[in-house]
């Protein structure tokens, strides 16, 4: 009984230790494969970091060598972008030819002849951003008597923020002060500009608000001021300031939202005001000449002076389009000139404009059809009556235009006839006579044809 039970009790301690013994042994041969593959793994990663980092480097280097991306829409002009549209640069020019015909002018050697090519306007421009757009610098080149270079900058702050402004400085920042006051005429009208508010504020700083969010049953399509020496001669090079002269400026216009109808069902979603007011100090200026604009030359209606003093001015635009071809156009503007000293008197006017233009045709849309884009004929009729209060005279111009669109918006051809006058013993009748039908005719009539061609 003792032996047997020995023997199992031998038994049992020899294959505990004999386990035991195979356990020492295989411990070190699991820690070895554990080891391996903890450093394959690390073999692994490494290679894995090493190939993106690869990878990364291509790609950057692909963009580096990806060539510019070079764009060209007719009317719009050339335009060279990054891959990444950091920076962009954009060429264009704006042309504009001019030749009349002096209805009833019997002596062409006293007047102006017919048929006179003369260039209006010819203004290459260069347009550059940077940081998506944040950043932006124009150029544009004109010459008249002189040559220059017009310069501004902006940046859109708006991008960061809509209630943000865009700010502009520069020779002539764009203002909005009398837009769409011509409703499809390529000039504005007499006294306007002779004034010349908008489009352009001379060596000013402009404020521009034009994506604020819609509020009530309107919205503000675009709100701006300009601070600066406006009312200079070319580009600002020879102001006709005193040293403290200044120019205040604003414009505004408002919107009704999509969702107001009325007027017997038609849509006034599209009525659009406009507000331009400026105030210039202490400024040797004032109407000037007043001139009929659409002519291959300028003749004089009449010459309203200038005064040495402050001036201001106001303009107040109504446009609405109650059908999709069918635009019209009120403009009411009123300007006043206060002497400080010496022999020059106030000057007081007011103009009142009506314009609209009808679109006839288009290519694609057929009758009652068309579009800048799209290319078409539209005529615009228009009557405008400039009262010099100060002085006994009253400019009139009415006419109208028909207008061929080349499709694809970069070349209009104009024909223009205009029945320009002025009434009143202030008027320049000598000026008027030179292509009146007759010695002493209080009017004329002219027609002008224009051909406007953008790159």
């Amino acid at each position: 009984m003792n032996m047997v039970f020995l023997k199992r009790a031998l038994g049992l301690v020899s294959a505990v230790v004999l386990t035991g013994a195979l356990a020492l042994a295989a411990s070190p041969v699991q820690a070895a494969d554990v080891d391996a593959r903890i450093q394959a793994l690390e073999r692994e990663l490494a290679q894995l970091k090493h190939n993106q980092e690869a990878a990364n480097e291509e790609r950057a280097l692909a963009a580096e060598m990806k060539m510019p991306a070079f764009t060209y829409a007719a009317g719009r002009g050339l335009t060279i972008a990054a891959p990444d549209n950091n920076w962009s640069i954009s060429f264009g020019q704006r042309l504009q030819v001019y030749t009349s015909l002096w209805l009833g002018n019997d002596n062409p050697d006293e007047g102006y002849q017919n048929g006179v090519i003369r260039i209006r306007r010819f203004r290459p421009n260069i347009n550059v951003t940077s940081q998506q757009g944040f950043y932006q610098v124009n150029w544009q080149f004109s010459g008249n008597t002189s040559v220059a270079f017009n310069g501004d900058a902006y940046i859109h702050f708006e991008q960061m923020n809509p209630w943000l402004p865009t700010v502009g400085y520069g020779y002539n920042p764009f203002f909005r002060g009398n837009r769409q006051q011509s409703a499809g005429r390529t000039e504005d009208s007499p006294l306007t500009n002779a004034l010349s508010l908008g489009g352009a504020q001379d060596g000013s700083v402009v404020l521009s608000w034009t994506t604020l969010p819609s509020m009530g049953m309107s919205r503000i399509n675009h709100l701006e001021v300009a601070m600066g020496l406006d009312q200079q001669d070319e580009y600002g090079r020879t102001p006709r300031h005193r040293t403290n002269g200044r120019s205040t400026a604003f414009a505004l216009g408002i919107q009704p939202l999509a969702s107001v109808e009325g007027m017997g069902g038609f849509d006034v979603s599209s009525v659009r005001y406009n507000l331009g007011y400026e105030r210039l100090k202490d400024l040797n200026h004032g109407p000037g000449e007043i001139y009929g604009p659409t002519t291959q030359e300028r003749v004089t209606l009449v010459d309203a002076g200038t005064v040495q003093g402050n001036h201001t001015y106001m303009i107040h635009g109504l446009v609405w389009s109650p059908l999709e071809w069918l635009r019209l156009a009120f403009n009411y503007t009123a300007y006043e000139a206060d002497a400080e000293s010496g022999p020059a008197d106030d000057i007081e006017a007011n103009e009142i404009r009506l314009a609209s233009y009808i679109w006839l045709w288009g290519p694609r849309s057929g009758m009652m059809g068309g579009s800048r884009t799209e290319g078409g004929i539209y005529i615009s009729p228009l009557y405008t009556s400039a009262d010099i209060k100060s002085m006994d005279a009253k400019a009139t111009n009415h006419g109208l235009a028909v207008v061929y669109n080349v499709p694809g918006g970069w070349m209009q051809i104009h024909g223009v006839w205009d029945k320009l006058g002025c009434k009143g013993a202030d008027c320049d009748q000598a000026s008027i006579n030179r292509v009146a039908d007759a010695a002493g005719d209080d009017s004329f009539d002219v027609f002008t044809v224009i051909v406007e061609y953008r790159f």
